[in-house]
């Protein structure tokens, strides 16, 4: 299944999530799970939290949410909002090279 994390930073945990950044990096690179694609948003407006967005596949949302749990950013409470979620694209120029099994 492919899954999503749409995650929010706390802006008043701006110096946690700079000292923890390549912690955040490191844990993504070395995931269990598939990653597709992850990435923050461009940068927020002032005093708001920065967005950020994880896609990948998985074989249950239980599995998503475990790794999501050891993230640093949400260990650490970087993240002032998570929401994860299964996700069926139906549509999209990505969806030509990549056929998951749905």
């Amino acid at each position: 299944m492919i899954v999503v994390r749409y995650a929010i930073s706390d802006p008043g945990k701006a110096a946690e999530r700079s000292r923890l950044l390549e912690e955040h990096k490191a844990y993504l690179r070395g995931a269990a799970i598939r990653i597709l694609l992850s990435g923050p948003s461009a940068p927020p407006m002032e005093g708001r939290g920065s967005p950020a967005v994880v896609i990948a596949e998985v074989e249950t949302l239980a599995e998503f949410e475990a790794f999501s749990a050891g993230d640093p950013f949400v260990r650490s409470g970087v993240y002032g909002s998570v929401d994860l979620f299964e996700w069926r694209p139906t549509f999209g120029l990505l969806l030509e090279s990549f056929r998951p099994a749905f």
